[in-house]
């Protein structure tokens, strides 16, 4: 199977669109807010994108902040896979579009009382289940991304 340009650049925008919306619908999942995310061509061939999140400064909003930052990661497989995209034809290497995510959640988790910090681990495996039970809400609001690239004041 080989695939062109065009295809390519659909499964770009479209897991970033997933990526970010997973994480604003993780937020306000988690009692967070989602104030702006947005996704921005940043060359001919790639595509960035950011979603603002705020939660409050208390141990749960923290472990909902790094649920939500660890949902991206997973949005994407599951598009990707859904999609039937074969690995070898993904857009990027999707472990890593997760870097900064992943650290920022050692930052959140770092700031929760050791007694009650849960682990890393099964912080991702929460999120990837709350992705896919969410998928319908993360699926709506990428395809506004993808159509509008900035959404202001998600509530949905």
């Amino acid at each position: 199977m080989t695939t062109t340009t065009a295809q390519q650049a659909v499964f770009e925008i479209e897991t970033l669109a997933h990526h970010e919306a997973a994480h604003a619908v993780i937020a306000l999942v988690g009692g967070g807010t989602a104030p702006k995310v947005r996704i921005w061509q940043a060359s001919p061939t790639r595509w960035r994108g950011w979603t603002d999140m705020t939660f409050d400064e208390t141990p749960e909003g923290d472990q909902a902040a790094a649920l939500a930052l660890l949902a991206g990661v997973p949005a994407e497989q599951f598009w990707l896979e859904a999609h039937h995209v074969p690995r070898d034809r993904w857009p990027h290497d999707v472990e890593s579009s997760g870097a900064y995510d992943r650290q920022m959640v050692h930052e959140c988790l770092a700031r929760i009382p050791r007694d009650q910090r849960p682990a890393f681990h099964a912080m991702q495996s929460k999120a990837e289940r709350l992705v896919i039970a969410h998928w319908d809400r993360i699926t709506d609001l990428a395809a506004r991304l993808v159509t509008d690239n900035t959404i202001h004041h998600v509530t949905r």
